[in-house]
């Protein structure tokens, strides 16, 4: 019998969308997990790591409460592709929009979502080491990291230090396309200079060149 995963459903406040999030887990998980829903008003980081300290797994799962799972092998790709090479601190899915959109393939060296407005037609069904992934739904090593609790109410932010923080490290961030998650809502725009990423760029100097210099 395979040990069970343990995931984990971060969420400021219960509304319609972590009760969808939530049966899609139960209808379409089949290997043995636990889940939590790690519900607060406080920042994104802290509701994330909330989840990662209560995980004893080797491998912990988080999944938005805005997100739906799709399909019956999900956590079994994602466990494939954890395990498939040394050093692996993170696996990332392939995030659709409930309009059929790609939300993120992966994120690039210039810090921007891979394929990012497409619609989904199959592209980037492949396993592939990328610079971040998106933070929407994440298989993470225990035990390696944390999320920075500075970040507040991130757009992405604290996924992409995540990811940037543990390649300095020597860990492998990868990206699996064959698991496709729903995006069940576009986040909010924010201003490209809110703290989060003023903090962001403070942290890595380096990603204000690449980011902004078209603007």
């Amino acid at each position: 019998m395979k040990d069970p995963i343990d995931i984990y459903v971060p969420c400021y406040e219960p509304d319609e969308y972590l009760e969808r999030c939530l049966q899609s887990i139960f209808k379409h998980t089949k290997r043995d997990y636990t889940l939590s829903v790690i519900v607060g008003k406080r920042s994104i980081a802290k509701n994330r790591n909330w989840g990662l300290r209560k995980g004893i797994s080797e491998w912990i799962c988080s999944i938005d409460a805005d997100c739906e799972v799709m399909q019956d092998d999900w956590l079994d790709l994602l466990l494939e592709t954890a395990e498939s090479q040394p050093n692996v601190g993170i696996v990332g899915a392939k995030i659709v929009m409930f309009d059929g959109k790609i939300f993120s393939a992966g994120t690039g060296s210039n810090g921007y979502p891979m394929l990012y407005g497409e619609t989904d037609k199959g592209q980037r069904e492949i396993v592939e080491e990328v610079h971040a992934v998106s933070e929407n739904c994440l298989l993470m090593r225990r035990g390696i990291f944390e999320f920075d609790e500075w970040f507040w109410q991130s757009r992405s932010s604290e996924g992409q230090d995540a990811c940037i923080r543990l390649s300095k490290q020597g860990y492998k961030i990868l990206y699996d396309g064959r698991v496709k998650i729903r995006h069940a809502k576009y986040p909010q725009k924010d201003s490209a200079f809110n703290w989060d990423h003023l903090y962001f760029h403070l942290k890595h100097p380096t990603t204000i060149i690449t980011q902004y210099k078209k603007a």
